[in-house]
């Protein structure tokens, strides 16, 4: 959020307000007002800036997903090729109280984009990066020798983003007090089946 605008900074502001609504009341808790609240704005700033509710949930939704991918960006890619995999999933993996908001709003948004074009577009588009991120970790992988050659590299890194969404579903369902370690531990079992 470097160098922003005025408009911009305040778009930011509103959407993170909306961001903040999501992770605690779900997508049920949004409205025009309650994000104005949330921002501590009036309603008429946050009409200004969006021409809806759909058009601010959507930017949000962007916002946040490039805010993630950037962190996975600067992950430094190092062999073993594997390691930086699990290091991709350490910061996609609800363990803090940023990352719970994230995963929050993404599963929340994924729901949404079963009925809503728009947001299954940009969710597609966000998942098609993803993927191309992790097929080019599995290449490399093969590559460095720390999986059989061979392999599906696609179907791998399909494999991966769907034990990673479960665990982080797993992590975010819970009971409050319950160690991480147990439900983190079948993602690191499906990193050692990969390389077996």
């Amino acid at each position: 959020m470097q160098n922003l605008t005025v408009p911009d900074a305040r778009r930011h502001a509103i959407g993170n307000a909306l961001l903040r609504i999501v992770a605690r009341d779900g997508l049920d808790g949004v409205s025009l007002r309650a994000v104005a609240t949330e921002a501590g704005t009036s309603l008429g700033m946050v009409q200004r800036q969006f021409a809806g509710k759909d058009e601010l949930m959507l930017f949000a939704l962007k916002q946040t997903g490039a805010a993630t991918a950037e962190r996975i960006r600067r992950i430094p890619f190092r062999a073993p090729v594997l390691g930086t995999l699990r290091r991709i999933a350490d910061e996609l993996l609800p363990l803090d109280e940023q990352r719970v908001i994230e995963a929050r709003v993404y599963f929340a948004f994924a729901a949404k984009a079963m009925t809503n074009p728009g947001f299954a577009e940009l969710v597609a588009a966000q998942d098609q990066e993803f993927q191309a991120t992790l097929l080019a970790s599995f290449q490399a992988a093969e590559e460095a020798g720390e999986i059989p050659p061979g392999r599906d590299h696609a179907a791998l890194a399909r494999m991966f983003s769907s034990v990673l969404d479960g665990v982080s579903l797993a992590l975010l369902a819970r009971p409050a007090g319950t160690p991480p370690d147990a439900v983190v531990a079948g993602l690191d079992t499906a990193l050692a089946l990969i390389s077996a």
